[in-house]
């Protein structure tokens, strides 16, 4: 019976957020973004915009989690306040974009999430609440002691940090964000137990609640000539919410070690695009310099960046999966590993296969997606097709992506004379190289 009256607290954030926000939408109809932003971060052919997206789900998520927590008997409160100015900045942004049509700077919104990680870590060790957590050997603090300050603050950090841009970066896709922290908090408290779980427990539960409004493509119930189609989005409060709870579920239960193995997919997101905007780009500028004939700096599409564009859903859209495939794709790999972190946790003589096979899933996400990266020519007669991908085909599963076609017989005679077609190549360079072929 205890069990069922947990589960019973536990669902109610699923219940509040799945039958409030349809509320709201109608009682905040003008809540909605008017942000229009170009991706400078991809290689190539791509721009993107956003529309009129509502973005009432963020406030609705955040109401229904604080409402299960404060009615939850077992639920520590003091989460609340390390996660409660993720939300109010989040909050801010989406209001930012609601009003002028633009949301906080790059810049100053990195800065303001890297300031709030540091409090939220300060907040848990300033008040020992990680010492619940330091009965299992998947807790940083159980191996060095809830006095090794210094380490634990910075592991917390980066944690807080990684999972909140992670959760921030990949809510630009419909069901990307609410569908993976509904399976890896539901993983993670499977893992914890219903009682030192319980703020994974409430956390899925209420990002399973956002899903049901949240869904992609076809599966959301909305108008099909809408180009997203759910009907609510979390915004940033809902995405750096999710991420920052995510984060401080995981240290509060004591798993801080498995979290980066169970949620590689996820944090992928947002390490994608620290690697390659934050590191790689200005690395190769200072370091390289590398310029054109004339001097001009070359762009940063030519250079041999890992990706084809970030954060990691684009890159996977660009190589040709729709919206639901990369949806999925994200949710597949995400429970794959959380069910092996479940393995690992709960039976012992497999632990470590299971840790093995969580890392494993991880990285050949993470590689797949960089082998997938170059272009290529395929000449077919008079037409040459421009691919993204590798020429690969595995019966009905293609690795390329057919991004355009080009009837011009004297481009075909090119290609096939320099023997390109069929070999991959960076897509910036190549498009560079066909633009001049096809000059007269």
């Amino acid at each position: 019976m205890a069990i069922v009256l947990v589960l019973a607290f536990v669902l109610v954030p699923l219940v509040l957020t799945a039958a409030l926000t349809p509320i709201a939408l109608a009682l905040f109809p003008r809540f909605r973004s008017r942000e229009s932003k170009p991706q400078s971060s991809q290689v190539a052919f791509a721009t993107r915009t956003s529309s009129r997206l509502p973005l009432v789900g963020g406030p609705i998520l955040a109401l229904a989690l604080t409402i299960g927590v404060l009615f939850h008997p077992d639920a520590p409160l003091w989460p609340l306040a390390a996660v409660a100015g993720f939300f109010a900045f989040g909050f801010i942004d989406d209001l930012a974009k609601t009003l002028r049509g633009r949301g906080i700077g790059e810049g100053l919104y990195f800065a303001v999430v890297l300031l709030l990680s540091i409090a939220a870590a300060a907040l848990i060790l300033s008040r020992d609440f990680h010492d619940l957590g330091t009965l299992t050997p998947f807790a940083l603090a159980t191996h060095l002691g809830t006095d090794a300050w210094l380490p634990l603050a910075i592991w917390y950090f980066v944690l807080i940090l990684g999972t909140t841009l992670a959760a921030g970066f990949s809510d630009g896709m419909d069901g990307l964000t609410a569908g993976s922290a509904t399976i890896l908090m539901a993983g993670l408290w499977l893992v914890a137990g219903p009682v030192t779980g319980v703020w994974a427990g409430l956390t899925a539960a209420g990002a399973g609640g956002a899903l049901v409004w949240n869904l992609p493509s076809r599966w959301a119930p909305s108008a099909r000539d809408r180009p997203r189609r759910a009907r609510a989005y979390i915004g940033d409060s809902g995405a750096l919410t999710l991420g920052a709870t995510m984060a401080v579920a995981a240290i509060v239960a004591g798993y801080d070690l498995l979290w980066p193995l169970i949620a590689a997919p996820l944090l992928l997101e947002g390490f994608s695009s620290m690697i390659q905007v934050k590191i790689l780009i200005p690395f190769i500028r200072r370091l390289v310099d590398p310029r054109d004939p004339d001097g001009a700096p070359l762009p940063h599409q030519c250079f041999s960046l890992p990706l084809l564009a970030v954060p990691l859903h684009y890159h996977w859209e660009l190589l040709g999966l729709d919206r639901r495939s990369i949806v999925l794709l994200f949710w597949v790999t995400s429970f794959l590993a959380a069910a092996a972190g479940v393995v690992a946790v709960h039976l012992s003589a497999a632990a470590i296969p299971a840790l093995i096979l969580c890392g494993v899933v991880g990285l050949a996400f993470w590689l797949s997606a960089m082998w997938l990266r170059p272009a290529f020519l395929h000449v077919d007669g008079e037409s040459v097709s421009v691919m993204h991908g590798r020429p690969i085909q595995l019966g009905p599963l293609r690795l390329f992506r057919r991004l355009e076609t080009i009837q011009d017989r004297r481009l075909a005679e090119v290609v096939v004379r320099a023997d390109l077609a069929g070999q991959p190549r960076n897509a910036y360079a190549l498009s560079q190289w066909m633009a001049e072929a096809q000059r007269p």
